[in-house]
């Protein structure tokens, strides 16, 4: 909550104080929310503070209404120690909260926004699921509350609305973790003590929301976006389907209802509240907020708004292009984007020539009609955007996500047959039986994958590109085949050492195993964790140096065991190497690249410069070198032992290394020349009209080398 004269909405870090040095919310309340059991802390603590703001002091007003309503907000709250709070004392007396220019009257007066979180309802869902009598206590306090809200909004002189509104729903166990429809939508209801839309101006709007989606599906790229982008309007599914006969028919139509994206919300209030939406916000104004006609405005209120949100999503998309070099869009994308705002910019010149030659055609209903469909246009154009950046970056494929288990699951198998095999034959024999059944099966998982990606794409399952179908085909093919040449080469030998469990003995070589699979395990395990996910880089490098210092501890054992003779100095060796990576592990890790979550706590480093983002020649130039330089090196350390002539060597070190570096080196190779040309295609022309032309958009390469690189 924040009064007039404080414009920087950054909230204070401390829960009690208002910082005097600081601005931003005058009043930040967070109550501890993590509790599912506590149904009512967070709900009471926000519900004792709000009439506060609502609510006049009483020395101002004594009336018989605001005494009823006051008690009221008492009877709300569950735990009357809420009320005995600093927030709550008499004027006379100090209050911590209240700065020297913030007095208690002026928040009451003087407030522009109240934020109010409750999570009551939320928390009985999980606790007691949607049908719990506690549900309806919940509903029936907020439902009070918001009459109440709505009570002293009516006596407030300046124009104000209340925005309720849930951030997800609940399916029937009372959780939101998922991506049913249950569970993604919520309810929105806006009320204001101004009358801001009419009969016509909702006319007008489900007009050009009409217009708009005949714009959208009609698009070859819009035919393909989710239905909530594509129309405006949404049936309550949830609703019919919990009343059907036994035959399973529906008993009635669900009503049709007006829909909105929760991300229209962010530019709605922005604009609603005369600030510029901002800048990485990709939602569209809701057109009801500002469709009321005025007849003293110069131009239609929903006109002008959506043709500042048309700027101002043109404006994200320019700076992205100029300032990413791997932004990832196409050139059908970006020239389709241009020529929609283009045409949108035509139209609106239409408009303004015609309404310039006789200000009063305004009325007119071709005028009228002009207006609406010019702002369709813009409308339509914030649509195309934000659904096609959905299908870049938070698109969900089912397909692609089972072809990844299935990879996952097969060579989780195929490694354990090989080990199994490994211990009864020489990895010689084992890669002339089974290395070109797996070549072969690789092939043809990948012209069948290939073949059956256009049936997934077209019935809309996956957006899945031929690129990742021959990929998905290729690995899963490669390792189904392989593990059943192996398995099927002889059943009976294949784990005939497990029922004598030989391999359980305790042994270093068994020590180092188990280190290796639990971090291995560790590592699989977090990406079920955002925060680990997030801090990938981290895990990463903690699970390799525990493994390493596992070998330390080994190599000092071998050591201690050992008197004399080529044990010990093997084991010094080992003892030397593993301390040497730990320190060359330590000081990799001060080689950066920051994921955008981390920026706040985390400095790019591998560029060589906080602020640059493109990888320059010379750095392109000695991954080249590396991949030359790395494996002849350890191919050096392994000759003193007549270890490079073995086939894991051979196999790994002399090829899969090599390759596995050669890939990564093509990649930063690529990444420099495409980052260069970017550079240059920006600084000669218009971002986006450079990039669709002029640049060499290596992405989907430079993905691909990736993915291979890291297996």
């Amino acid at each position: 909550m924040f009064p007039n004269e404080l414009s920087d909405t950054q909230a204070t870090e401390t829960n009690d104080t208002l910082q005097k040095s600081r601005t931003g919310w005058a009043r930040v309340r967070p109550f501890p929310s993590l509790n599912v059991w506590d149904l009512d802390t967070v709900d009471d603590g926000v519900l004792s503070r709000l009439p506060m703001f609502l609510l006049p002091p009483e020395s101002e007003n004594k009336s018989e209404i605001i005494r009823k309503e006051r008690e009221q907000w008492r009877q709300l709250v569950k735990q009357p120690h809420m009320w005995e709070h600093s927030d709550f004392n008499e004027m006379t007396q100090a209050n911590s909260m209240v700065s020297d220019k913030v007095g208690h009257a002026q928040l009451h007066h003087e407030w522009d926004m109240i934020i109010a979180h409750g999570l009551g309802v939320d928390h009985c869902g999980h606790r007691f699921g949607p049908d719990h009598s506690a549900i309806s206590h919940k509903l029936a306090q907020m439902n009070t509350a918001i009459e109440l809200i709505v009570n002293a909004i009516d006596r407030n002189d300046k124009p104000t609305a209340l925005y309720v509104f849930g951030d997800h729903g609940m399916d029937n166990k009372g959780d939101h973790g998922g991506d049913s429809p249950r569970e993604v939508d919520a309810g929105l209801w806006i009320y204001s003590n101004r009358k801001w839309h009419s009969k016509e101006s909702d006319e007008r709007t489900a007009r050009v929301l009409r217009n708009a989606q005949e714009l959208i599906s009609s698009n070859a790229l819009g035919s393909s976006f989710d239905q909530d982008l594509k129309e405006s309007w949404w049936r309550n599914t949830h609703l019919s389907d919990d009343y059907k006969s036994a035959s399973g028919e529906h008993l009635f139509e669900a009503p049709e209802l007006r829909s909105v994206s929760q991300i229209d919300l962010v530019s709605t209030l922005s604009l609603s509240l005369g600030l510029p939406i901002p800048f990485n916000n990709l939602g569209t104004a809701i057109p009801e907020m500002f469709a009321s006609d005025n007849d003293s405005s110069a131009e239609w209120g929903l006109l002008s708004v959506l043709r500042l949100n048309a700027a101002q999503v043109l404006r994200y998309i320019e700076k992205y292009v100029s300032n990413s070099r791997s932004h990832g869009f196409t050139d059908d994308a970006l020239r389709l984007w241009n020529d929609m705002y283009n045409q949108a910019e035509d139209s609106y010149r239409e408009l303004a020539d015609a309404i310039g030659q006789n200000p009063k055609n305004r009325r007119q209903p071709h005028i009228r009609e002009l207006e609406e469909r010019v702002a369709a246009e813009y409308f339509a154009f914030t649509r195309m955007v934000l659904g096609s950046l959905r299908q870049m970056w938070a698109q969900f494929d089912p397909v692609l996500i089972l072809a990844g288990l299935g990879t996952l699951v097969l060579s989780i198998a195929a490694l354990l047959a090989l080990y199994a095999q490994s211990r009864l034959r020489s990895l010689d024999i084992i890669i002339a039986r089974a290395g070109w059944p797996c070549i072969s099966g690789g092939i043809a998982g990948a012209v069948v994958f290939r073949a059956l990606s256009s049936v997934f794409v077209s019935s809309g399952l996956s957006h899945m590109t031929s690129l990742d179908a021959t990929v998905a085909g290729l690995a899963m093919g490669a390792a189904a085949t392989f593990c059943v040449a192996l398995v099927s080469d002889s059943k009976a030998s294949t784990f005939a050492f497990v029922p004598q469990l030989q391999w359980l003995a305790v042994t270093p070589a068994t020590v180092l195993n188990v280190v290796a699979a639990v971090a291995t395990i560790i590592h699989c395990l977090a990406f079920s964790s955002n925060s680990f996910t997030f801090n990938e880089d981290s895990i990463v490098l903690y699970t390799v140096q525990t493994l390493v210092l596992a070998t330390s501890l080994l190599s000092v054992r071998a050591i201690l065991s050992s008197s004399a003779g080529p044990k010990r100095a093997s084991g010094t060796r080992a003892l030397v190497c593993s301390l040497l990576i730990l320190v060359l592990n330590r000081t990799l890790a001060y080689s950066t690249v920051c994921r955008e979550e981390q920026l706040s706590a985390c400095t790019p480093t591998f560029y060589g410069a906080p602020s640059a983002s493109i990888s320059t020649v010379y750095l392109a130039a000695a991954n080249v070198v590396m991949v030359w330089l790395v494996p002849s090196t350890v191919t050096y350390a392994l000759r003193r032992s007549y270890s490079d002539r073995a086939m894991v060597s051979k196999l790994w070190v002399s090829l899969g290394m090599r390759v596995s570096m050669g890939m990564a080196a093509a990649y930063w190779v690529l990444d420099s020349i495409d980052g260069q040309t970017a550079s240059g295609a920006a600084a000669a022309s218009s971002p986006t009209r450079s990039s669709a032309v002029n640049g060499s958009d290596w992405s989907d390469m430079r993905m691909a080398l990736a993915r291979m690189a890291a297996g």
